[in-house]
């Protein structure tokens, strides 16, 4: 324990006694008394260190312990900036760290902003810091860790090297690792910067070296952020426009099979037109269509009243030219008499004539099957003609599928190409079959020039595939019903007359030459290519 000190003033002067020493003469000194007073100056120390303890207490040791909690130096970044922005309102507070040589020279891996955020490498105020960060604006090496430029305060984050391992994956690729290195800018507004002046006196070499051990301590953002830290020395919105192009590109050139779209329409395949056999006017009808019938069954009756009325006057006319005729050959009139047998002869032909008509009178159907058009119950008392298209009976089960087949997309469609419908008439379900034949010629359809391809009946289950050949089920199409359970299933044939779409597929092409085919074609074809 340190001697204890007493001190006496008088009218004459000063003296003091040390404790335990024997008392002096008078006259003599002692080497106290010889020695200047160091008790302002252990004050003044004193004072400063109670100073300094608070002003650590009070801004550092909240910000230390923010950065020790960040997850990662992103975070911790954050917080040092907001933690500055709130001792220092209404300044501008940046902070970029990166590698730095024994030279000087740095290379700035991030930027923060307590404006703007995270400042990327096409950013003015990135590369406006990059350049000073490269090269101090002297050109020199600095000294102070705090220092002004301008009107800026700099702060420089310099952490010991032995605390800093974990950045030697964020060095550049030379083979000697530089240590870590940040900067710290404060900007104040530009009516005053009193405030910044009074931070700049709080802010101490020991205080930054330990800010930075302590921030460069936090690991970065795993193996992710890594490769974050390297790819942003090159990393730029033209390069994030050239990957993005390129994906796109990558995904263009995807193969796949050519689909061409088509319209569909469900036609019965060997139908039958029953259709007018005389000029007549209809009388009856006895089916409609859905009605199925059988060979031989009643379809429709004409009216026969005049032509039995014209029969019964030919029959007439005929009995009176055989009295003639009989007349002439009694009376030895030889020519007269052949005049008679040339007008019965003829008039017995149009007798056979109208007995023949009389007897298609009644329509019968000419297959076994189902009436598919013609509702001719509100046509009664129509007159006919000859020829005049009046019923289509399809067979029982013969149903095909017609594709109307763009001009343009004709070339990549062959016999065998497999098919998928999708008729909205019938619900959810698909349906898949393959083209059985193509018409050689074009036609007309809805204004437009259209191949005509004829597919078998579709199937529910799709196509398979073996040794390169199409085939697809033949058992009967099954539907589920859009309003029942999974597990019941309603059977539905697909009827004569539905349109639907229906998608043939194609040679195999990448996925964006179906849309640049006809631009490019055409462009060709212009150049002379």
């Amino acid at each position: 324990m340190a001697p204890s000190m007493v001190h006496s003033v008088t009218g004459t002067g000063t003296s003091s006694q040390v404790a335990g020493e024997p008392p002096r003469k008078q006259g003599e000194s002692t080497a106290a008394e010889k020695m200047p007073s160091f008790a302002p100056e252990m004050r003044r120390i004193r004072d400063a260190a109670i100073l300094s303890s608070k002003q650590f207490e009070i801004v550092w040791h909240p910000l230390l312990t923010e950065i020790a909690a960040a997850p990662n130096r992103e975070v911790a970044a954050e917080r040092l900036v907001a933690r500055i922005g709130d001792v220092l309102p209404d300044h501008t507070v940046r902070l970029g760290w990166g590698t730095r040589d024994d030279e000087g020279k740095g290379e700035l891996q991030r930027l923060h902003d307590s404006r703007l955020g995270w400042l990327g490498a096409d950013n003015s105020v990135y590369q406006s810091i990059r350049n000073r960060f490269q090269k101090t604006p002297n050109g020199e090496k600095p000294d102070a860790p705090v220092r002004w430029e301008s009107a800026n305060l700099v702060l420089d984050l310099t952490p010991h090297i032995e605390q800093s391992s974990d950045d030697a994956e964020h060095a550049s690729s030379s083979k000697k690792i530089y240590p870590p290195h940040g900067l710290v800018w404060i900007r104040p507004p530009q009516d005053s910067n009193s405030d910044l002046k009074n931070f700049a006196d709080m802010v101490s070499e020991k205080v930054l070296t330990t800010t930075a051990t302590v921030f460069f301590s936090r690991p970065v953002n795993g193996q992710m952020g890594r490769m974050a830290a390297m790819l942003s020395r090159w990393w730029s919105r033209r390069g994030t426009f050239g990957i993005a192009a390129l994906f796109v590109l990558m995904v263009a050139c995807i193969p796949v099979a050519y689909r061409i779209p088509a319209s569909a329409t469900v036609t019965a395949m060997n139908s039958r037109r029953v259709a007018a056999p005389i000029d007549a006017t209809l009388l009856t009808a006895h089916v409609e269509p859905g009605d199925h019938v059988r060979v031989g069954d009643p379809l429709l009756e004409l009216d026969g009243r005049p032509l039995r009325i014209e029969l019964e006057a030919i029959t007439a006319e005929i009995a009176e030219a055989t009295k003639d005729e009989d007349i002439a050959l009694a009376s030895g009139e030889i020519a007269k008499s052949q005049l008679a047998g040339l007008k019965r002869k003829s008039l017995s032909r149009r007798r056979d004539l109208i007995t023949r008509r009389l007897e298609h009178l009644v329509v019968t159907s000419p297959i076994d099957g189902i009436v598919i058009q013609g509702d001719l119950h509100h046509s009664l008392g129509t007159p006919l003609e000859t020829g005049q298209t009046l019923l289509e009976i399809a067979p029982d089960g013969s149903l095909e599928v017609e594709l109307e087949i763009p001009e343009v997309e004709i070339g990549f469609v062959s016999e065998n190409s497999p098919v998928e419908f999708y008729f909205p008439a019938v619900g959810r379900s698909d349906f898949y079959s393959k083209v059985k034949s193509i018409w050689p010629s074009a036609t007309i359809r809805d204004d437009e020039n259209v191949f005509i391809a004829k597919t078998s009946m579709p199937s529910s289950e799709p196509l398979l595939s073996t040794n390169s050949e199409t085939f697809v089920s033949t058992d009967p199409v099954t539907l589920v019903s859009q309003d029942r359970e999974p597990h019941q299933v309603a059977t539905t044939d697909l009827r004569v007359g539905m349109r639907g779409e229906a998608v043939v597929l194609g040679p195999t092409r990448p996925w964006v030459w179906r849309w640049v085919r006809v631009p490019l074609r055409k462009i060709g074809w212009v150049v002379g290519w």
